[in-house]
C-alpha cells in the first residue's frame, strides 16, 4: 500500500515531467502504452505514440475520436509498416490511412511479401504507367499482374506488355486484347466524330440549302447519340457547336432571302405554269379554244411577265429562258391549229345556229332550214380537228333531223288550223241564221284574231275567209250593240249585291271575302263579253265591294299580325339554334346540355302557331337547316363516342390476357370509369354494346374473386411456415452444453428461411418478424452468458496456477513490488467495476482516482465492454508474482467480489 504512493516520474502530475520521462520507458512496456491510451495531456500522448512500435495498438489509436492523437498515430503505423509484415491483414481494413504517402503505396505493391489483398489495394492507387509496366512484366502473382495491366491506360505500354506477357497469361492476354479493341474503337470514334464535325462544316457549301438543311438534323441526331455515349473531348464539342451555329445562321438568312423573293418567284413560275397548261390544251384538246381566246391569253401572259418586279440576275435569267422556250412553243402550237381552228369555228357557229332555230318557239319557215343545210354543206373541214368535226356534225345532224320533224308536224298542225278556221267559220254562220247572237259575236271575234297572226297558210283560202267575215260584220256590230245593253244590266245587279253584302254585318269574313272575289270575277267575265263604256259603273261597283271587304280586311289583318308574332317566335328558336351551334365549344361540348335545348326547341316549334305560305317554306327550310347542322354534330360525336366505347370493349377483352389479375383489374376500373355516353345511339344498339363491355370485366371480376381465395389459402400456408420457424428458434434455446452450441449455427439459416417467405399481411408480418426477433435476441443473450461461463472457467485455472505461484518464496523486495502492483489492480478492478473497496485502501482508492487515475477509468469505460477490461485485468492480477500470506488473503477477497460482479 506504502509503494503505491511512491509515483514514478512518468506518473507525475507535471505533464512536461511524464513527457521527459518517455525517454526512459522502452516502445513495449505497459507504463508507455498506458500514455499513450490515457494520458491527460495530448502532448504527452502523441510523443508515447511516436515511439510505440505495438501495431494493434496503434491501429486502434488511429481510430479514436481525437483528431490529434489518430492523426498521429496514422503517421507512426505508416512509418512501421514498411519493415512490419505482421499485420497487413489488419492493415487492409485501414487501408486510406496510407494514400498520402505515394513511396509507400508504392513499396507496398511491389513487396512480394505483404498480403495479397494490401498490395492489392496498393496497385489500386498507382497512377504512373512505367511503375504499372514493371509490375506487370516482374509479378509473379497473376492476379496482381492482372489488376496492374487493368490499370495502364497508355496504348503503346499495352502493347509492349502484350509482346512480353501476352503468352504467359491467358487473362492477362484477354485483357490487353479487348484493351486494345477499346483503344481501336476509340480511335475510329474519334475519327467518327471528327468527320461528323468536317460534315457540318460543309454543310451550305454547294447551294444544295434543302438537302443540306435534312443532312443537319441527320449530322445533329447522330451527335446528340454521340453525346449520349458521352467522353467527347471538349475540343470536339466546341468545333460541332460553332460549325451548326455557323450553318443556322447562314440557313436562316438564306431562307429569309428566299421567302422575301417566294412571291415575285412564284408570280413567275404561275405564268410558267398557266403557259405550260395552255400549251398542253393546245396539243391535246384544241377544240376547247378558239384562235381570239389563244390568242388572247398569250397577250395577257406576256404583259404580266415583262410588268412582273424583277428577282436577282442569277434567278431572273434562268426565269427568262424558260419563258423564252415556253412561249415559243406556245406561238408553234398557235400557228400550228389555227387553220383548224378557224374551220372549226365557222362550224361550231352554223351547229349553234341550227341549235338555236330548234329551240326556238316561233313559226318555223322551211326555207330556214333548206339555207343551213346548204350553208353546212359547203363550209371547210379541220384535218387535225376530227373527234370535235364529228361531234359537230352529230349535233347539226340532230338539229336538222328535230328540225324537218317539225316542219312535218307543222304542216299538219296548218291543215288543222285551216279546217278549224273554216269550221268556226261555218258555225259563225250557223249561230246567225239560229240566232245564237252571243256565240256568234265570240267566233267572229276569235277569227278576226286568229287571221292577224302568221300561221303560214295558202293565201287563197285567207282571202276567201276573210271575205265570208266581211260579210257577216255588219250584222255583228248590231248584235254588240244590243248586248252592251245587257252587259249593263248585269253590273247594276252586281253593284246592288255588293250593298248587301256592305250593310251585313253578321256575315263571316272568310265567307265575304269569298263573294266579294266571286263578284269581282264576274264583273271581269262582263267585262269581256262587253268591254265597251263602263268606268262610271265600275267606280260605283268598286266602292261598294271595297267597303264591304273592310270587315274580312280587319279580320285578315289580325291573322296576319298573329302569322308575323309566329314567324318571329319562329326566327327566335332559328336564331336560338344557330346561336347554340355557332357558341358552342365542340372541341369540349356539353352534350347533354346539348341535346336537352334541341328538344326544348324542338317542343317549342311544334306548339307555335300558323305562318303565311309564302314565308313557311323558307323558315321551315331555315329550321331544318339549323337542326340538321347540330344533328351533324350530334351524329359525328355519336360516332367518335361509339368508336372509344369500341375500343374500351378492345381494351377490356385484351385484359383477359394479363397474367396479373391486381393489375387487370385496376385497369379494368379506370376502363369503367372512361365508360360515358356523350351522344346515345339507338337504345338497342347502346344495350347490345353495353353487354360486349360488361362481358370481359365480368370474367376478370371472378377471376380476381377466385385467386383471391387461393391466395388466401396460400398466405395461410406462409403464415404456418413462419410460425414454425419461429418455434425452431424458440426451441434452441431450451439446449445446453454442445448441443446448444452446435444447434445455434442453425439460426442464420433459420433467418434466411424466414425472411425468404414474403408476400404476408402488413400486420401479420410485424407480428412474426418480432416474435422471431425476440426469439434471437435470447439467443445471443444465452450464447453471451454462456461464453463468459467458459471464459470465468479459464479463470479458474488461471486462478489455482496463481495460487501456487503467490505461495512460492521470493525476496522481500518482490514481495513488495508485486503486493504493491496486485493493490493497484484490485483498485483498477474495483473502479471499473463499480464494486465496493475495503476500508483499509479507501483512502488509496480516493488518492488513485483523484491524483492518476480519473481520466484513465474514463477512457476505460468509454474504450468499450467493462467486463472484457476487467477479465484482461484479472489476467495480469493472476499472472503476479509471490507476495505475503496476509496480502494474497486479502486481495483475494477483492478479487473474488469484482468476478461476482463480472459474472454477474
Amino acid at each position: 500500500m506504502l509503494g503505491s504512493l511512491f509515483k514514478p516520474k512518468w506518473q507525475h502530475k507535471d505533464a512536461k515531467v511524464r513527457l521527459q520521462a518517455l525517454a526512459s520507458l522502452t516502445p513495449e512496456s505497459t507504463e508507455l502504452t498506458s500514455l499513450a491510451e490515457s494520458d491527460p495531456d495530448q502532448s504527452v500522448r502523441v510523443a508515447a505514440i511516436e515511439r510505440l512500435t505495438h501495431l494493434p495498438l496503434l491501429i486502434k489509436l488511429g481510430k479514436t475520436n481525437d483528431s490529434t492523437v489518430s492523426s498521429a498515430a496514422q503517421a507512426r503505423v505508416a512509418s512501421l509498416i514498411q519493415a512490419d509484415t505482421r499485420q497487413d491483414a489488419a492493415l487492409v481494413e485501414v487501408f486510406a490511412w496510407f494514400k498520402p504517402y505515394p513511396d509507400l503505396i508504392s513499396a507496398l505493391a511491389q513487396n512480394p511479401k505483404r498480403d495479397v489483398s494490401l498490395r492489392k489495394l496498393a496497385v489500386a492507387e498507382i497512377r504512373d504507367q512505367t511503375l504499372l509496366l514493371a509490375i506487370a512484366e516482374q509479378e509473379a502473382s497473376k492476379d496482381i499482374q492482372f489488376q496492374a495491366a487493368s490499370q495502364i491506360t497508355d496504348l503503346a505500354t499495352l502493347q509492349q506488355l502484350e509482346r512480353t506477357q501476352g503468352k504467359n497469361n491467358k487473362r492477362l492476354r484477354q485483357l490487353l486484347k479487348e484493351r486494345l479493341e477499346q483503344a481501336q474503337q476509340l480511335q475510329q470514334r474519334q475519327a467518327s466524330l471528327e468527320k461528323l464535325c468536317a460534315d457540318l462544316e460543309a454543310l451550305g457549301k454547294t447551294g444544295q440549302w434543302a438537302q443540306d438543311k435534312t443532312r443537319q438534323r441527320v449530322l445533329a441526331q447522330a451527335w446528340k447519340q454521340q453525346l449520349e455515349i458521352g467522353m467527347i473531348p471538349s475540343r470536339l464539342k466546341q468545333r460541332f457547336l460553332v460549325a451548326e451555329q455557323d450553318f443556322t445562321t447562314r440557313l436562316q438568312a438564306y431562307e429569309t432571302e428566299q421567302a422575301a423573293q417566294a412571291p415575285l418567284q412564284a408570280n413567275f413560275e404561275q405564268c410558267l405554269q398557266e403557259a405550260a397548261s395552255l400549251h398542253h390544251t393546245i396539243q391535246q384538246q384544241p377544240e376547247q379554244l378558239t384562235l381570239d381566246a389563244i390568242d388572247q391569253s398569250l397577250l395577257q401572259l406576256q404583259e404580266r411577265w415583262v410588268q412582273a418586279p424583277r428577282l436577282p440576275e442569277n434567278l431572273q435569267a434562268s426565269l427568262d429562258q424558260r419563258w423564252v422556250e415556253q412561249f415559243m412553243a406556245l406561238t408553234d402550237a398557235r400557228d400550228a391549229v389555227a387553220s383548224d381552228l378557224q374551220a372549226l369555228a365557222a362550224l361550231q357557229e352554223c351547229c349553234q345556229q341550227a341549235e338555236a332555230l330548234r329551240a326556238s318557239d316561233k313559226f318555223l319557215q322551211a326555207k330556214r332550214v333548206t339555207d343551213l343545210q346548204s350553208q353546212w354543206t359547203k363550209l371547210k373541214r379541220p384535218l387535225h380537228l376530227r373527234e370535235a368535226v364529228a361531234s359537230l356534225e352529230q349535233r347539226f345532224h340532230q338539229a336538222i333531223s328535230s328540225l324537218t320533224a317539225r316542219l312535218e308536224k307543222q304542216a299538219v298542225q296548218r291543215d288543222q288550223l285551216l279546217q278549224g278556221l273554216q269550221a268556226d267559220l261555218q258555225q259563225m254562220e250557223a249561230d246567225l241564221e239560229a240566232e245564237k247572237y252571243g256565240e256568234a259575236i265570240d267566233l267572229h271575234q276569235q277569227l278576226n284574231q286568229a287571221l292577224t297572226e302568221d300561221l303560214d297558210l295558202p293565201a287563197s283560202e285567207v282571202a276567201r275567209i276573210k271575205r265570208r267575215l266581211q260579210a257577216a260584220t255588219p250584222l255583228i256590230l248590231e248584235l254588240k250593240d244590243w248586248r252592251r245593253w245587257g252587259t249593263d244590266q248585269a253590273r247594276e245587279h252586281l253593284i246592288e249585291t255588293a250593298e248587301r253584302l256592305e250593310r251585313d254585318e253578321l256575315m263571316d269574313p272568310q265567307a265575304r271575302a269569298k263573294e266579294i272575289k266571286a263578284l269581282r270575277e264576274e264583273w271581269r267575265k262582263l267585262g269581256q263579253m262587253d268591254p265597251g263604256q263602263q268606268r262610271k259603273q265600275w267606280k260605283t261597283f268598286d266602292s261598294k265591294v271595297t267597303a264591304a271587304y273592310e270587315v274580312s280586311k280587319q279580320y285578315f289583318a289580325e291573322q296576319a299580325t298573329q302569322r308575323e308574332a309566329h314567324l318571329q317566335d319562329r326566327e327566335k328558336i332559328c336564331a336560338a339554334l344557330e346561336a347554340l351551334h355557332r357558341d358552342t365549344q365542340w372541341e369540349q361540348a356539353d352534350w347533354h346540355a346539348v341535346q336537352n335545348s334541341m328538344n326544348y326547341q324542338r317542343k317549342a316549334w311544334k306548339a307555335c302557331g300558323t305562318v303565311g305560305h309564302k314565308e313557311w317554306k323558307q323558315i321551315n327550310q331555315r329550321f331544318n337547316d339549323a337542326m340538321d347542322a347540330l344533328e351533324a354534330k350530334l351524329a359525328a360525336e355519336r360516332t367518335q363516342n361509339w368508336a372509344l366505347r369500341e375500343d374500351l370493349i378492345a381494351q377490356a377483352k385484351a385484359l383477359l390476357e394479363q397474367a396479373d389479375l391486381a393489375v387487370a383489374t385496376a385497369e379494368a376500373k379506370a376502363l369503367q370509369a372512361q365508360w360515358k355516353i356523350t351522344v346515345a345511339a339507338r337504345p338497342k344498339d347502346e344495350q347490345a354494346l353495353w353487354k360486349q363491355f360488361r362481358a370481359p370485366l365480368d370474367e376478370l371480376f371472378a377471376r380476381l374473386k377466385s385467386s383471391r381465395q387461393t391466395q388466401r389459402s396460400e398466405t395461410e400456408l406462409r403464415i404456418e411456415q413462419k410460425e414454425q420457424l419461429c418455434a425452431q428458434l424458440e426451441a434452441l434455446q431450451t439446449l445446453s452444453g454442445e448441443a446448444f452450441a452446435q444447434a445455434s449455427k442453425q439460426a442464420e439459416s433459420l433467418r434466411q428461411s424466414f425472411n425468404a417467405i414474403r408476400d404476408l399481411p402488413k400486420p401479420v408480418w410485424q407480428k412474426l418478424e418480432e416474435r422471431f426477433q425476440s426469439a434471437e435476441k435470447a439467443l445471443q443473450l444465452k450464447r453471451t452468458q454462456l461464453r463468459w461461463q467458459s471464459k470465468l472457467a479459464e479463470l479458474d485455472q488461471l486462478a489455482a496456477e496463481s495460487k501456487l505461484r503467490k505461495q512460492a518464496t521470493d525476496s522481500t523486495m518482490d514481495l513488495a513490488s508485486n503486493q504493491a502492483e496486485g493493490e493497484k489492480l484490485c483498485l483498477q478492478l474495483e473502479i471499473l467495476m463499480d464494486v465496493a473497496t475495503p476500508d483499509a485502501f479507501r483512502q488509496a482508492r480516493l488518492q488513485y482516482q483523484v491524483a492518476h487515475m480519473s481520466e484513465s477509468m474514463r477512457g476505460l469505460k468509454e474504450g468499450g465492454d467493462v467486463r472484457v477490461q476487467a477479465l484482461q485485468l484479472l489476467k495480469v492480477w493472476y499472472q503476479l508474482g509471490a507476495m505475503s500470506a496476509e496480502a494474497v488473503a486479502s486481495q483475494e477477497q477483492r478479487i473474488d467480489a469484482v468476478r461476482q460482479a463480472v459474472a454477474a
